[in-house]
């Protein structure tokens, strides 16, 4: 029986990565033109694996997987970032990234109650080298209610934060 594509109405969760589906979130890729602003999922799982600050899921729309979200998590330091996160580019434009990074602050707010700010490092909204504007994510995550926290570092890039205490 073959399964229904995702969907806008599909349910989207934020599922463990083990045996079973590792092979099927290093297969999701973004476009040519974006992949100058992330590591790859493989090698993304790959540091994960010696990094004891990470926290990785696969993102599933319905029983699709969709896109890839790995954080930092040092919950004595208090510090909570999203280090990597990618919907594939068959399925950006759906609003499948929003309800993940809701769903990723939903569990460090959840978890780490304590956590007062998630952090991530954006391409700014001019782009940067190698990165076009249209490509930057940085739109997007102002959309969602990220400021910047920081100047823009030599390389184009910004510290963004979301303060928990507000949400």
């Amino acid at each position: 029986m073959t399964q229904s594509p995702p969907t806008k109405d599909s349910t989207i969760t934020l599922r463990e990565i083990g045996k079973s589906n590792w092979r099927e979130i290093t297969e999701l890729t973004v476009s040519d033109s974006q992949t100058a602003v992330l590591a790859s999922n493989l090698s993304s799982l790959c540091e994960s694996h010696y990094a004891e600050d990470a926290w990785v899921r696969g993102v599933y729309a319905d029983d699709t997987p969709v896109g890839f979200l790995m954080m930092s998590i040092w919950a004595p330091e208090e510090w909570y970032a999203v280090w990597r996160f990618m919907i594939d580019q068959r399925y950006q434009g759906m609003g499948f990234g929003c309800k993940a990074i809701q769903l990723a602050i939903a569990h460090i707010k959840n978890a780490h109650p304590e956590a007062k700010m998630v952090r991530l490092m954006s391409a700014g909204p001019e782009g940067k080298k190698g990165v076009a504007a249209k490509d930057s994510p940085y739109k997007f995550y102002a959309s969602l209610g990220w400021k910047d926290i920081s100047e823009y570092d030599e390389d184009g890039e910004v510290e963004m934060g979301i303060d928990l205490e507000k949400r």
